[in-house]
Order: structure tokens, then sequence, then C-alpha cells
């Protein structure tokens, strides 16, 4: 089959396109005919084995995971003994980022409990651009920040694929949300639901005055005392992603140091894979409560050169590709 594999640490370059052995299912999984996929901020970050300590679980020398690819929406082809969720000709899409990956590849096998059934509405191309930043932003919105009706919500990164997802799960919930945005991104903020937006072209966020209950940080280059500002003496900070892996490493190590009891929280997030997330996410989809945000579609032989694209930033929604078109 082919697949886009990775044997050294370096840039969007050292991806190949090859040939391998098609993999065959363990007790527990099931093998999926890719049919899409699409791109994913790990898909670059772990290109590099940068900051070193990603090593510790990507792999010391080199990629421990031979092929990439973390979403994939594709067809059934072949199950384990132990499968009680799937048969063979189901349409699934799924989150490999704790699997190994393998999404750039004609097949792929894993857990059953990582996979759902896609949404009916979808094409496997929309389904595929889902699964890790869809469940992102519903996980950081539902259980992190566990926003509720009412609440004022500043997006740093809106424009993106968890953050385009995150306007929508946070207006579910009935929050008031601002975005941050670039001009050319408003209109799509709005047409997502955002209420207002702050395009950061023009003003600075340390320039806002505006007071948030919650901030969520998908994107960006600004200092913890920005956010601290734009919060309310009782607002939470989530950290999903940032510029700054320096930033990613405070929070995450010491937000609980930080924060203030009865005051202002500051908590770092990583979203975890799961099966049950997609199912909920499908029922939203089929009635008509959430949309995917695909920003290209390009061909899977050009998957290596979007990756490199993507690592520059400024990418709005997802950019897909077929594996095996329909």
């Amino acid at each position: 089959m082919k697949a886009i594999i990775q044997t050294h640490y370096g840039s969007a370059e050292s991806l190949k396109i090859t040939q391998i052995d098609t993999p065959t299912p363990k007790p527990d999984e099931i093998q999926i005919k890719v049919m899409a996929t699409s791109l994913n901020a790990p898909d670059w970050r772990l290109l590099r084995g940068k900051p070193f300590m990603v090593r510790l679980s990507s792999g010391l020398f080199k990629p421990k995971h031979l092929v990439k690819g973390t979403d994939a929406a594709g067809i059934v082809t072949a199950i384990g003994g132990n499968v009680k969720t799937f048969k063979v000709g189901d349409e699934v899409y799924a989150d490999l980022a704790d699997s190994g990956f393998g999404a750039f590849a004609d097949y792929v096998c894993i857990d059953e409990k990582l996979a759902a059934l896609k949404p009916k509405t979808l094409s496997f191309l929309e389904a595929a651009s889902l699964p890790l930043t869809a469940i992102t932003a519903l996980q950081a919105v539902r259980d992190k920040a566990k926003v509720k009706a009412g609440d004022r919500v500043l997006i740093v990164g809106a424009s993106g694929g968890v953050g385009s997802y995150a306007i929508q799960h946070c207006k579910r919930y009935g929050a008031h949300v601002t975005a941050v945005v670039s001009t050319g991104r408003i209109a799509q903020a709005t047409a997502l639901g955002a209420d207002a937006t702050i395009d950061y072209t023009r003003t600075p966020l340390d320039q806002v005055s505006e007071k948030y209950d919650i901030v969520l940080t998908i994107n960006g280059f600004y200092p913890l005392e920005t956010y601290k500002k734009l919060l309310t003496s009782t607002g939470h900070l989530v950290l999903v992603s940032s510029g700054k892996m320096s930033q990613i490493l405070t929070i995450t190590a010491f937000g609980p140091l930080l924060s203030k009891k009865g005051g202002q929280t500051y908590s770092g997030f990583l979203a975890r894979p799961s099966g049950a997330d997609l199912a909920h996410l499908s029922a939203l989809i089929d009635d008509g409560h959430f949309m995917p945000v695909i920003e290209r579609e390009i061909a899977f032989e050009d998957i290596p050169k979007w990756i490199g694209e993507l690592e520059k930033g400024h990418v709005g929604g997802k950019i897909v590709a077929w594996v095996n078109k329909e």
C-alpha cells in the first residue's frame, strides 16, 4: 500500500511517499481503508523532534512511528476477533494521535474505541477534517473551560482548525464569543457564530479593555500578563496551544501555583482521542448543529508540501486530502 513515512527527524522534506506492507488488525482493532485525511499541528510539530523533550514520546533518535497522519475517514475492511462495535463495510472516522498515527496511508488499524460511525450527512473528505481538532475544541470547551450560558469567552486563534470548532461549541453552550482573528478571517468567524471579533493586525490584545470570563488560547505569541489583564477577577485561562513552547510548559507545570483561590485560574490542556466524543459529534452534525470548516483540498502527494505550509501558520480551517477518492 502507499504511505507517507518519516525515517529521520527534519523538515517536511523528510517525509517520503513509498510502498509498505498493509497492516493486519489485532483482536481489538479494526482495519480501515482510508478514504480521506486532514493535516494537523502534530503532523508538523513532531517532524523535527524539537524541543528535545518531545522525543520522550516520539522516539529519542528517530521517529518511533513510521507512517504519519492523525485524522482518518474511511471504510472498515477487516475486524479483529474481539471487535463488537463495527462490522466490515461501516463508514467511520477516527483520531489516531494516541495510537501511533498512520492516516497517511491506504490502510490503518486502530482500536475500535477510538473510532465512530462518521456523520451520515458528510462526505469522507468533510468527515476527515474533524476528529483531532473538533474533539480538542469540544473537550477544551466542555471539560476544561466548562463553558456555560452567559459566559463571555475570548478565543485567541479562532480561525484555525481548533479555533473554528471552538466557536461553534461555545455558541452551542450559550456563550458570548469574541474571536481573535486577522482581517481576512473576520467573515468566517462571524459566519460560525462569533458575536464579536478582534482584528489582531489592527488592535493588539494588550490594548483591549474588555474583560472575559474565559480566555481560550489556541495560538498566538502573547505574554501571560496580557491574558491576565483580559480575564475578570475570577476568570479562567485555558491554554490549548501557543506559539511559545515556554508558555505551554509554564502553564502546564505551574498553572495550579499561578492560580489564585477564589480568583483567576490558569490551566493547560491536552485532548484525548475518544470514539464516544466522535459519536457525539456525529449526532450534532447530522442534527444540523455543527459544520466542518475546510480551507483547502489537496492531492495525497502534496501532503508533505502542505505540512510545510502549515508549519508557517496563518492557515484557516482545515487542509484535507483524498487518499482513495470516492
